[in-house]
């Protein structure tokens, strides 16, 4: 024979077993995202004529992770050197060379032509 109580007690046991198994999960923390992605690419293109940089601007700002892609077309031989990330190219006349790295080191960095002498714009890595 079955009591209120433990009626009551069976209903009770019941409704908490319910709830247990309907409450929605934990949130699960999200999935961590890669510098890169984030950053995006930061590409610039440069002439170089008559051994002078045509146009360029003091700096190029690049954020920390992100790719890092220089192009330049010379009418001479020379080279293309970045500073800090220890990256070159060639340069051969009328041809482009290309300079592309992942900015994972912050600082203020040096670009230069190493025959010619003229500097590139600085690249700034934050």
């Amino acid at each position: 024979m079955t009591t209120a109580r433990g009626f009551g007690f069976a209903l009770l046991a019941g409704a908490a077993l319910l709830s247990a198994c309907t409450a929605p999960p934990a949130a699960e923390p999200p999935a961590p995202q890669a510098d890169s992605s984030a950053a995006g690419v930061v590409s610039a293109d440069f002439e170089v004529v008559g051994g002078q940089v045509d146009g360029r601007p003091e700096r190029i700002q690049a954020p920390l992770g992100s790719l890092v892609r220089f192009t330049v077309r010379s009418d001479g031989a020379d080279g293309l050197h970045v500073h800090g990330y220890d990256k070159s190219a060639p340069l051969r006349p009328g041809e482009p060379a290309t300079v592309e790295f992942r900015a994972d080191i912050p600082g203020a960095f040096e670009i230069e032509l190493h025959h010619s002498g003229p500097a590139l714009p600085s690249l700034v890595v934050r």
